[in-house]
């Protein structure tokens, strides 16, 4: 079940590199067991369609993994940690 959905800002750092893409996504947390649905990853100018597949994670001893695999990688941890600002910046009622 969707209970929350906002949009947060993000730097997508390059694997093996210094570059960053700054990117926007559409949170959907659902709580059946807390997960989150990160979609419609676009850059500040780009409104139309994702540039990545949709994916889900989670938060899991302190360290934010893809719910699938259970592993954690770059897009997870910058993902995760943009989710837990915009949660501390706006907590829920």
């Amino acid at each position: 079940m969707i209970n929350r959905t906002y949009t947060i800002g993000f730097n997508f750092r390059l694997d093996h590199s210094n570059l960053t893409i700054p990117l926007t996504a559409d949170i959907e947390i659902h709580h059946s067991e807390t997960f989150y649905v990160v979609k419609n990853f676009r850059t500040k100018s780009q409104k139309e369609r994702s540039i990545l597949p949709d994916v889900s994670i989670k938060k899991a001893n302190e360290m934010w993994v893809h719910c699938d695999s259970g592993k954690e990688t770059t897009l997870s941890m910058e993902v995760g940690q943009a989710i837990d600002k915009y949660e501390t910046d706006h907590p829920t009622d």
